[in-house]
């Protein structure tokens, strides 16, 4: 297998998983406009974990565009075999919103759960991904 078949899995992957990241962020804020819309108390009551819900269904759904801007014009800038950068990209995706989300349940009264710990290094990992890119951007001819 040649480096380029291998590079094209790779951004066939990213796509992959920013549609279906898209897809599942979409189906997210539905979830969240029915509470919404139905009222529901559990939802509505409580303005931390609403708030947190909604950063997010924000979070993924624009880092699952991120994804898709990376696998189409980003990683053909880089050098061949960097997967750093999309595995930056990748748990950037995960961990920020997953620890939004996670940091919505059971929280404290006033404060986000423990989980919300995940954001800070997610957040590094996407600004270290994005100037990866950017440098990688300067050195294209």
């Amino acid at each position: 297998e040649t480096r380029r078949q291998s590079r094209g899995r790779s951004d066939r992957g990213l796509r992959t998983v920013g549609w279906t990241g898209l897809a599942g962020g979409a189906a997210v804020g539905r979830a969240l406009e029915a509470g919404h819309g139905l009222k529901l108390s559990a939802y509505l009551d409580d303005e931390l974990t609403r708030l947190l819900l909604t950063l997010a269904h924000a979070h993924g759904a624009a880092l699952a565009l991120t994804l898709v801007l990376l696998a189409h014009h980003g990683a053909p800038l880089l050098r061949e075999g960097d997967t750093t950068t999309q595995r930056l990209a990748l748990f950037a995706w995960a961990a920020l919103p997953l620890g939004f989300a996670l940091a919505s349940i059971g929280h404290p009264e006033s404060d986000p759960g423990l989980a919300i710990w995940l954001v800070p290094p997610a957040g590094l990992a996407l600004g270290a991904a994005r100037a990866r890119v950017a440098y990688a951007s300067l050195r294209a001819p």
